[in-house]
């Protein structure tokens, strides 16, 4: 009975063992034909939104609204000069209050040294054209330097020193009364030729230098570019007794009353908003031998109490709108991109002398030298035969 068990349990064992040989191998789990792709990673980094740039003028603009004390100019313009210049800079700031007052031209920096050393309320900017004044005005640490940005493209010539630029272009005129002189002067040859006729004995005016800046300046480099032939002219001319001015403006007022007959180195913006008023009675004209212009520059005080409504004024007076504001008060524009727009403008005083007779001003070092210009007023008064 027990090996029959046995061989009964031998033989299931081995059957089990074939049939499990021959089952079917179970099939593995495929992957999917097609797996989703993998999200790439960005081949750029993501920029950051930067903010975008403050314009420095809008942010002038803010800052002066919190200046209460308004915009105080000294310079060598008058009212009517300004007028247009105020209408067109109040148009784009009308929170500033601008007052431009019409001094001399050293009585700008005179004035403005007195009242900062007091502790006063004074000048924000200065606009005058003593390039000696000027010099003196930097040494003595009074300057407040400022780069425009309205700078770009304008005429090297536009900086006169750092922090130092120009307003205009102004020449200096031969002017004369048109019923009183039958052959007009226009050269100073000519002006020193009728000084020999004693009809023009004190009828011929002009800026005293020893007691007008500009006037100073003008015969500085008037005579500095002539030599001693200048030096011969003046002397002509000064035998006629001539009628000395502090201002353009009463040089102006004589010939059309006829007190006067002639008048040179005339400031043009003294004249030019006369005319067509003034066409009947004064005729003017360059000089083609040579052309005097002042570089009239401008500057920030130290002690200015509205520094930003100052640089607004800087940046709108260097700007096309405010060249053009300028020109027509009766200065002289010299920004290149309102040369045929502009009613008075540099390139058309240079066309009709040519850009070798233009003599400009500068920041001549020797006439910021007071001994100089002493010994040149010296020189003056003995070329013109003034005691």
């Amino acid at each position: 009975m027990n090996r029959k068990l046995n061989v009964f349990l031998s033989l299931t064992l081995a059957l089990v063992f074939v049939l499990a040989a021959c089952a079917p191998a179970s099939t593995p789990t495929e992957a999917p034909a097609t797996e989703p792709p993998a999200t790439d990673a960005p081949t750029e980094a993501v920029v950051a939104t930067e903010a975008p740039a403050v314009d420095p003028l809008v942010a002038l603009a803010e800052e002066s609204k919190n200046e209460k004390d308004g915009l105080l100019v000294y310079s060598i313009m008058g009212e009517n000069n300004w007028a247009p210049v105020i209408k067109a800079f109040n148009e784009k700031y009308p929170w500033i209050t601008v007052t431009a007052l019409d001094l001399g031209t050293t009585e700008t920096f005179e004035r403005y040294y007195t009242e900062s050393a007091g502790g006063a309320r004074t000048a924000d900017m200065i606009i005058t054209s003593a390039p000696g004044e000027w010099q003196e005005f930097i040494a003595k640490g009074e300057l407040e330097v400022y780069k425009p940005v309205n700078l770009k493209g304008l005429p090297d010539f536009a900086t006169l020193a750092n922090g130092i630029y120009a307003v205009s272009t102004d020449p200096f005129i031969i002017i004369w009364n048109k019923q009183l002189v039958s052959t007009p002067p226009a050269t100073m040859a000519d002006i020193a030729a009728l000084a020999a006729d004693p009809a023009f004995a004190g009828k011929i005016t002009t800026y005293d230098a020893e007691k007008n800046g500009t006037g100073h300046a003008i015969n500085w480099f008037w005579t500095k570019k002539m030599g001693d032939a200048g030096w011969a002219t003046l002397e002509a001319i000064g035998k006629s007794n001539v009628n000395m001015q502090t201002s353009a403006g009463n040089m102006v007022k004589a010939i059309l009353s006829g007190e006067a007959t002639v008048g040179y180195f005339v400031s043009g913006i003294s004249v030019f908003p006369k005319f067509p008023d003034a066409d009947a009675v004064m005729g003017w004209t360059y000089d083609k031998s040579g052309q005097v212009v002042m570089i009239r520059g401008m500057g920030l005080t130290k002690k200015a109490a509205s520094p930003a409504s100052a640089k607004l004024m800087m940046e709108f007076i260097l700007s096309s709108e405010g060249q053009l504001a300028w020109s027509e008060g009766g200065l002289t524009a010299y920004r290149p991109d309102v040369a045929d727009k502009a009613k008075y403008h540099l390139q058309k005083v240079i066309d009709a002398v040519g850009a070798d007779n233009v003599i400009y001003f500068t920041f001549d070092p020797e006439i910021a030298v007071a001994a100089n210009r002493q010994a040149f007023v010296d020189k003056w008064k003995t070329a013109l035969g003034r005691p």
